[in-house]
């Protein structure tokens, strides 16, 4: 059920790893113990996972101890963002959810993430994680690697002091990062989710850097992954010999550094790069890293190789004098080498930099462009001693700052020595992140992501009341129209009146519980950078919500839909999340009915052990359980099953619709009987198979969550809850400049302009926005030019050019898409282009 071999932890002025990794870096094993090295990574099986889906529980177990106003509840939300920040990554094939509460000791049989609160996490360490891989390699057609079979999540029982209070930052950034170990990440150096505590510079609003974002799709690539984006590769030597385990990144003005680590033969490779111009810097890693080294077929480490100059290339240590280097998407640009001078030790690494809003200081730093300048703090090791900076140091960066030679940044303090810095800001200055480098003692030390760069200061609360209807209003200033209200860390639905006035509707709250209140504005800053300490909101005091799961038998491998009633509940949809303290209980959907009725569909895994599973609604701040609300039975091997993700039969990207032909997938479908209901209405069924069955919606259904029964004519498959789109746009006419339909003897050519003669876009008489149009043709996809209206008809005629890169022949696709709503195609022959 739960094993434990090695950890990745966050510390206060760095990050411990107890195990092995890779490039972004990974968790690695190489296949030989000489060139050319194969690294092979640590990852979850998505075979093993249902719907590519790892679930994120917690421990029933709580933390012993707490900070002021904090509880469980909020530290619930906390650890639910976390996880789902981990979803949103669209070149990423693997799934993360969150599955509520767990009960220590429940047997299961799939992989999962486990955060426990307990007395394991060593002095100093906010967390540690624990992946558990197999040592047994498996290969696909995909590739090798080696499963992750579990990740445990270790966190304080006691959280009055490390990492703080649940509803700050960095405790909701902490719980990123450990989720990013518990998936298959270590630790990077640009200042992303997955850098050190000390470096990192991402916000509660943007908790993945780009960084992040290609260490975990190389882990779980999609097939579209570096469509877009090329990669840089080369060779990091010193003497002659490959540099094993140097670290090599990439920087532009105004974006997000990625970076990659060195094999044993000083190789790298860094991908995900979008095109542009990029500085390449290498750099050793800090002493203090403790990434945990490749392992050799034989299991040992290959450690790294120590100390170097860091430098820019082609081998300075000034960013004037580098040389830029071009990346193109789809290509790579190779040859990028560095010849490194060996050094005793790194003279600075673990810088931070903290800029004053309060007297304080608040860590990322932030600063207005508007002001010209800013002060800034800058903190780490070599900066300076004895109140002085250090001999020789200079202090550049790369953006739209600048930092005066004279005057720009001084040593202060004693033990230890602080740098202040005064940079300016350019007149053309434009929001992004300002990379700073020190050099000293002929090497380069890149601090990506040294400044937040904003348009505007920070918002601030000045007080708080209630409205009329139970609203909060917040008043304060530098507000807009993208600020949020959080409760506890979680986000409430916001309104803007003014620019000093909120309103705001709490979220579901626990009994009696105090909240404390900040306020959020896109660029990252927030309430606490001029109020430390938040203002709060009180919760009345409420009965104890109850909550019954029916049915509440199903045997393994079965998919259901669950009905779940609840007593003194309030079921919101959007902050409404439903576990069953297992791995092997997926959701599949949940959908909000009323405050106290809500459904959900459940995959039960195959393999699932039999017993009994507790399960929790979490909505809110407000936490709902059934002891006994799962019996698990022995799987029935002839039993129909059917998947609720329908697929349409013509076009799957114009989703299923009243009056669609879908194919409903399954197992132990096919019989010369079978039946399908949806909403109650007969379904017209076209053809069925023991996987698949493809049938017609009925017309008269309307959009919307509709149950769906099947029967192969033996044997009933369980209820499930499909969801059904509206009926999409129709594109009932083509035609070309000259006002002609589109036919095989006027076929278009790559360039040329259409029109689409379209219904169903809007309401007649409704002005459209082109911008919100979108035209795709064989795979290509452009932004409608004009969108008009046919006289007072409700057809409309939507104006485009062909992409230049567009396919030719007698049957190309055409659609059209508005507001994520897709039509079905209309087929064009287009012809090649003259040769020239």
């Amino acid at each position: 059920m739960r094993g434990y071999r090695r950890a990745a932890a966050v510390v206060l002025g760095g990050v411990l790893c107890l195990s092995s990794a890779s490039a972004y870096y990974h968790f690695v094993h190489y296949t030989s113990k000489t060139a050319p090295y194969n690294p092979v990574f640590e990852r979850f099986d998505l075979t093993a996972l249902p719907n590519n889906t790892v679930t994120v529980f917690v421990s029933t177990t709580g933390p012993t101890k707490l900070a002021s106003i904090d509880g469980l509840p909020s530290i619930l939300t906390q650890i639910e963002r976390a996880a789902l920040a981990w979803n949103t990554v669209a070149t990423s094939a693997i799934h993360v959810a969150f599955g509520g509460l767990f009960v220590d000791g429940t047997p299961e049989s799939t992989p999962s993430a486990e955060v426990v609160f307990d007395d394991e996490v060593p002095p100093g360490l906010l967390a540690y994680t624990v992946p558990v891989a197999s040592t047994t390699m498996v290969t696909e057609p995909s590739g090798s690697f080696f499963p992750i079979t579990q990740s445990i999540i270790h966190m304080h029982s006691d959280l009055t002091t490390l990492p703080g209070p649940s509803y700050f930052s960095p405790f909701f950034r902490v719980m990123v990062h450990e989720i990013g170990h518990a998936l298959g990440l270590q630790h990077t150096y640009t200042s992303s989710v997955m850098s050190v505590l000390t470096t990192n510079a991402t916000s509660t609003l943007e908790p993945l850097d780009s960084d992040d974002i290609v260490g975990l799709s190389l882990l779980y690539p999609t097939a579209n992954f570096g469509a877009n984006t090329g990669k840089i590769t080369g060779t990091v030597t010193a003497g002659g010999n490959g540099v094993h385990m140097a670290y090599v990144g990439v920087l532009q003005p105004n974006a997000p550094s990625i970076s990659a680590l060195t094999n044993p033969d000083g190789t790298y490779e860094i991908d995900g790069i979008p095109p542009g111009e990029y500085f390449v810097y290498v750099s050793p890693l800090p002493p203090d890293a403790n990434i945990i080294p490749p392992v050799d077929p034989d299991g040992n480490p290959v450690n790294p190789f120590g100390a170097f100059n860091g430098v820019f290339y082609p081998n300075t240590i000034e960013i004037t004098s580098a040389t830029p280097v071009t990346v193109t998407a789809g290509a790579m640009t190779s040859g990028i080498n560095f010849a490194v001078s060996p050094r005793h030790s790194m003279p600075i690494y673990d810088v931070s930099t903290y800029s004053y809003p309060n007297p304080n200081g608040a860590h990322p730093a932030y600063a207005n462009l508007m002001t010209g300048s800013a002060s800034l703090t800058a903190a780490g090791i070599g900066l300076g001693a004895n109140g002085q900076a250090a001999a020789g140091l200079n202090v550049a960066s790369l953006g739209f700052t600048s930092i005066p030679a004279e005057n720009g940044y001084q040593g202060y303090g004693t033990t230890p020595t602080y740098l202040a810095m005064y940079p300016n800001f350019s007149e053309i200055a434009t929001p992004g992140p300002q990379h700073f480098i020190f050099t000293v003692d002929n090497s380069a030390y890149v601090l990506p992501r040294g400044l937040n760069l904003v348009s505007s200061n920070p918002p601030s609360i000045a007080n708080l009341n209630t409205d009329g209807n139970g609203n909060l209003v917040v008043t304060g200033s530098n507000f807009n129209l993208a600020s949020e209200v959080y409760f506890d860390g979680l986000p409430a639905a916001t309104t803007m009146v003014d620019d000093s006035h909120l309103t705001a509707v709490p979220p579901p709250g626990a009994s009696n519980q105090t909240a404390a209140i900040i306020v959020y504005n896109s660029d990252g800053q927030d309430s606490t950078f001029t109020n430390p300490t938040p203002p709060t909101f009180s919760y009345p005091s409420s009965p104890t919500p109850q909550v019954t799961f029916s049915p509440s038998t199903l045997p393994a491998g079965a998919e259901a839909e669950i009905e779940i009633e609840g007593v003194n509940t309030n079921f919101v949809t959007g902050l409404a999340t439903v576990g069953y303290a297992s791995s092997d209980v997926l959701i599949r959907g949940l959908w909000v009915l009323s405050p106290t009725h809500a459904l959900v569909d459940v995959e039960v895994s195959p393999n699932a052990p039999q017993g009994t599973l507790s399960a929790t609604v979490i909505s809110g701040f407000q936490i709902a359980s059934q002891a006994a609300a799962l019996q698990i039975g022995a799987a029935n091997a002839t039993m129909p099953v059917v998947d609720p993700a329908l697929v349409n039969a013509v076009w799957p990207a114009s989703g299923v619709f009243p009056g669609a032909k879908a194919n409903l997938s399954g197992v132990n479908l096919a019989g010369s009987q079978a039946t399908l209901t949806i909403g109650g209405e007969a379904a017209n069924i076209l053809n069925v198979t023991a996987t698949q069955v493809t049938f017609v919606v009925p017309s008269s259904l309307n959009p919307g969550q509709a149950v769906l029964k099947f029967s192969n004519g033996s044997s009933n498959a369980y209820p499930i809850v499909v969801t059904l789109v509206s009926v999409p746009p129709v594109i009932t006419g083509v035609e070309g400049a000259s006002g002609a339909p589109v036919a095989a003897a006027n076929a278009p050519q790559p360039g040329n302009s259409l029109t689409l003669l379209v219904t169903g876009l809007a309401a007649a008489g409704t002005t459209i926005n082109p911008t919100t149009v979108q035209v795709t043709v064989g795979g290509v996809t452009r932004i409608a030019a004009v969108v008009s209206e046919v006289g007072t008809t409700p057809t409309y005629q939507v104006q485009f050019a062909l992409d230049p890169s567009v396919p030719t022949g007698p049957q190309i696709p055409v659609t059209v898409s508005i507001n994520g709503e897709t039509s079905l195609p209309a087929y064009i022959a287009i012809n090649p282009p003259p040769s020239s």
